[in-house]
């Protein structure tokens, strides 16, 4: 199994739940203004999504 670096796994779960609330806010609940506050969350997740990818591929060439 490949070990993944700590900001993949918060990348991925951050993307997940910020999925998730933003659906529900959005359809559920018929809250148009919480669009903006996502203009936020997406990034940052998606940023630590980036690195721990790049990270993890660094550690994979290194064990090699």
């Amino acid at each position: 199994m490949k070990k993944f670096h700590p900001f993949f796994i918060i990348g991925t779960v951050g993307m997940i739940i910020t999925a998730v609330l933003h659906i529900f806010l959005a359809l559920g609940l018929a809250l148009t203004n919480v669009h903006n506050m996502f203009f936020v969350l997406y990034p940052s997740f998606l940023s630590f999504l980036i690195i721990g990818v790049a990270l993890t591929i660094k550690n994979q060439k290194e064990a090699l």
